[in-house]
């Protein structure tokens, strides 16, 4: 999450899937700041989401991943915000959670919802774009990690390990919302 871009459209549609989701309890949002934000502005974007607050902290090069994401083992619903998006390999970077990572995040928490940012993609044709999201899709259900993703201006992924919740989540998300089914890929 980018201080700088606080309450732009895409918070709007952050705040708009986790509202959506509430059935399923409360949510813990870890911003992935990639620099200092004040305290009190953390806490103002986590208040503006509707969500508690799991970590001020900043994600950096020399940032131990595994610790940084610790604290998201013990929470329930998590939104994660990084500025671009999900790494499917490559070297760890601020601006990315990587998917390996991720996937340990959802599984130690198999009764949970996991909503990440990821504006990780090329700016390709629509299919180009839907077959990209679907690579990640059957990236993570190879760890058992089920999921899909909104795709729009603003990309999401909402994985879990218990794929009957993830339907269920599914199926809440979209009677809540009226997204347009096209706008959902699943692998």
């Amino acid at each position: 999450m980018n201080p700088q871009f606080f309450g732009d459209s895409y918070d709007l549609v952050k705040k708009a899937l986790i509202s959506w989701l509430m059935p399923f309890g409360g949510w813990a949002v870890h911003p992935m700041f990639t620099e200092d934000v004040p305290p009190a502005d953390a806490r103002e974007f986590a208040r503006f989401l509707n969500a508690d607050l799991l970590s001020p902290k900043v994600l950096t090069a020399q940032t131990d991943r595994e610790e940084y994401f610790k604290r998201c083992r013990d929470v329930g619903n998590l939104f994660l915000d990084p500025d671009t998006g999900v790494r499917l390999e490559g070297k760890p970077s601020p601006r990315h959670i990587l998917a390996e990572n991720l996937v340990e995040i959802v599984r130690v928490r198999p009764k949970a919802l996991t909503l990440v940012f990821d504006q990780s993609y090329t700016r390709a044709a629509e299919s180009a774009r839907s077959n990209e999201i679907k690579r990640k899709l059957t990236f993570f259900a190879k760890y058992k990690v089920h999921g899909f993703a909104y795709n729009s201006h603003a990309t999401f992924l909402l994985l879990c390990h218990d794929s009957e919740l993830l339907e269920r989540a599914y199926s809440v998300l979209l009677e809540a919302s009226g997204l347009l089914r096209k706008r959902i890929i699943r692998k």
